[in-house]
């Protein structure tokens, strides 16, 4: 069995072959330096054959050779073979009398009789070829000295390999080094640059002679470099490097003394010449501010650059954790709305910037500026401010703000509200200081805006109470303690039925059925608002769908749309999906919009609503009249109805004001293509002056009151025959009186 048929030496011959591929010289071209090494063996052993040979994997490859004219043998046809395999050297005085080789290609038919070969045999022990010599004649004097000298010849054999494999990586690896992008140094034990490529040149801004012989100290800054010659000296001693197999950031510094971030990764190795260490390093600057750029987008506001709001949350939460004190302001711009509704948005986001620049310019440098969202900014006061400073603080910013900002051709006078939380007086938790400031907010604009508040107990109150009311209502939905009532609309030319309003009540178990007012204004900011406005309207169209199937005549279903879905994102979605799932036509829902929703709306929240009117979905604004931003929403918002606040229809026969009002929003609504309700109508003489000024529908007690489900169907569920007598006209019903 050969060598390398042996099952027990397959790893090891894997090896071998693997540096005889590595060292490249299976099969290369004759090479003088490998001619001088054989010619000089062949004398000195006085011989007339000697080969420098390669055993690869199926042959042996004759590097150099005296007395041979083949470059390549089977490794069945040379004695090296043995060699190889037997890992030592190996003397032959007469082959033809040798049982191991007397039948032998190259004693039957080279005649040759006398060989000796020692292995020529890499630093990590593999043999990768002989340095042998033959002789045609038997040879019995040759001594052990000769041995050791072939042996000797064999190892100055494999200093050329070596050398040549040295000389043939640096021609790849120096070119390819100097044009690389990077710095490559490499330094000695004691720190001396014995390598620096154009890399190098062009990062550090020295040229090669300038750096080579230099210690490597010149790239690091002054202060560290006791810390850095220190690391070389535990190098040097024979310790592990810390900062090999890694890329680690450093601090680097250019010719110039200018310093900038890199990226260092380090080897170390044991040399001809003793330790070497050597350098990659990156120039990480662009990505620096890169990263630096990304958390400033996701720590800073995009429209003012100041603090955002999480931010802001973690400054307060540092300066809590420093000693437990912080003071937080969250100002609010009063009338900021108006400016966005009558110059645009564009004017208002302006207007924004010149806000943050106007506080940045007179805030102390110890206070910490965001803004929150819309309007709202907050200011993080130092932690030894006192109450009456605060206070004074806060009366400067209204007087600050209240000068008039030039933006964009425009001179702007706006007033702010300002409120006002302190820990650990009114919270020891950052996202509860800024909801106390919130509250103190909220009052101060509930006074009329204009003025400062600070927390105090009753707002505690109010907040413990609101926290419970909210947890109450998270009860109620879970328990299913809220219903549907339904008020019908009706044609007030004629009196027909064309739709029902979905109207929400809450059947409380001890304080009986609620009307919204009672909880709505708590619901609409409740986390629980998304979802139970959706219920709102799966509920409201499972019943229109189900009043189909009794025999109602075709209706609209309006309900009421919360604010939380038109930001959710989804609307658009829940909508279609809803009408399919109950077999409705988009023509058969309608989304009333509250003046909240109005005045708080933002441009991408008015695309769902476009989108929704375009397939046919009816879009009502509710209330409209009430709000001073109402004639604005009509030019943006894609309206299908207004809807008559009752406040102006209750007294619309006996109050000029009203019937002024009303008349006008039906004028408006007519000149704009839009249906016009006016709801609360109540008597018929109500009934007959809107009839008159060309109203189109109506609704109100004087035809029904809200009212649930099943009853509404009885009330105008025309199939049974006990309704008859219910001024039923065909399949449609008429309500006129």
């Amino acid at each position: 069995m050969s060598f390398v048929d042996s099952p027990d030496r397959f790893g090891l011959e894997s090896r071998r072959l693997a540096s005889v591929a590595l060292y490249g010289i299976c099969g290369s071209l004759p090479e003088d330096e490998f001619d001088k090494i054989t010619r000089l063996t062949a004398d000195v052993m006085q011989t007339p054959i000697c080969l420098l040979s390669v055993v690869g994997e199926a042959n042996i490859w004759a590097n150099a050779q005296i007395g041979l004219d083949t470059t390549s043998l089977l490794q069945a046809d040379c004695f090296c073979l043995a060699v190889v395999e037997a890992g030592t050297q190996l003397v032959v005085p007469d082959a033809g009398a040798d049982a191991r080789f007397c039948d032998h290609p190259m004693v039957c038919g080279l005649g040759m009789h006398f060989y000796a070969g020692a292995p020529v045999r890499a630093p990590d022990g593999s043999i990768l070829g002989t340095l042998c010599v033959f002789d045609r004649a038997p040879r019995s004097s040759f001594s052990g000295k000769d041995l050791a000298l072939l042996q000797q010849f064999a190892a100055l054999a494999m200093d050329r390999i070596e050398q040549r494999f040295v000389n043939r990586i640096s021609d790849i690896l120096v070119p390819f080094a100097q044009v690389a992008h990077q710095a490559l140094i490499t330094t000695d034990a004691a720190g001396r640059i014995t390598f620096w490529n154009e890399g190098a040149e062009k990062m550090f801004g020295r040229p090669q002679a300038e750096a080579i012989g230099y210690n490597v100290d010149m790239i690091v800054p002054e202060r560290l470099r006791a810390a850095h010659r220190k690391g070389i000296g535990r190098v040097a001693s024979g310790a592990a490097s810390r900062m090999t197999g890694r890329p680690v950031e450093i601090l680097a510094m250019r010719s110039d003394g200018s310093e900038f971030p890199a990226e260092l990764s380090l080897s170390v190795w044991q040399g001809s010449y003793g330790i070497g260490v050597g350098a990659q390093i990156q120039d990480i600057s662009e990505r620096r501010a890169r990263e630096e750029r990304l958390h400033h987008m996701a720590s800073h506001d995009g429209l003012t650059g100041l603090l955002n709001r999480r931010s802001f949350l973690m400054r307060i939460e540092e300066r809590l954790e420093q000693d437990g004190t912080a003071a937080v302001f969250v100002l609010n711009l009063d009338g900021f709305k108006g400016v966005n509704d009558s110059l645009g948005h564009t004017v208002g986001d302006t207007l924004l910037q010149a806000l943050a620049i106007r506080l940045s310019a007179i805030s102390d440098p110890a206070e910490v500026l965001a803004r929150l969202g819309g309007d709202e900014f907050a200011i993080l006061l130092p932690v030894e401010t006192a109450i009456t400073e605060v206070a004074a603080r806060a009366n400067a910013l209204i007087e600050i703000i209240r000068r008039p900002f030039s933006v964009s051709g425009h001179e702007l006078y706006l007033s702010t509200s300002i409120g006002i939380a302190m820990a650990p007086l009114h919270a020891e938790d950052a996202e509860e200081l800024i909801v106390r400031a919130d509250l103190a907010l909220f009052e101060a604009k509930s006074e009329g805006g204009r003025r400062y508040r600070l927390f105090d107990t009753g707002l505690e109150n109010q907040l413990g109470a609101t926290r419970a009311f909210q947890d109450e209502l998270r009860f109620a939905f879970s328990e299913r303690q809220f219903e549907l009532h339904f008020q019908p609309q009706v044609r007030l030319d004629d009196g027909m039925l064309t739709g029902a309003e979905a109207l929400l009540r809450w059947n409380h178990p001890v304080r009986g059925l609620l009307r919204p007012a009672a909880f709505m204004s708590v619901l609409e900011t409740h986390p629980l608002a998304y979802e139970i406005g959706c219920w709102v309207l799966d509920k409201s169209c499972w019943t229109l769908a189900a009043w189909r199937s009794q025999g109602l005549p075709p209706l609209r279903m309006s309900v009421n749309l919360f604010a939380a879905q038109l930001r959710s994102g989804t609307l658009v979605e829940v909508v279609e999906a809803t009408l399919a799932r109950h077999g409705l036509a988009p023509c058969d829902l309608e989304l009333e919009i509250t003046e909240t929703i109005a005045l708080r709306h933002e441009e991408k929240d008015l695309a769902p609503l476009r989108h929704l009117c375009a397939r046919g979905v009816g879009i009502a604004f509710d209330d409209f009249g009430t709000g001073f931003a109402s004639l604005s929403a009509l030019k943006d918002f894609p309206l299908t109805r207004l809807k008559i606040d009752q406040s102006f229809v209750r007294d619309v026969c006996n109050n000029r004001h009203s019937a002024a009002i009303v008349r006008g929003i039906i004028t408006i609504g007519r000149s704009l293509g839009l249906d016009v309700i006016a709801e609360g109508i109540e008597t018929e003489e109500q009934v007959a002056q809107l009839r008159g000024w060309r109203c189109a529908s109506g609704q109100g007690y004087f035809y029904g009151p809200p009212m649930p489900a099943g009853a509404f169907a009885n009330t105008f569920w025309v199939d049974s025959p006990s309704r008859a007598d219910n001024a039923t006209v065909g399949r449609g019903v008429s309500l006129q009186r």
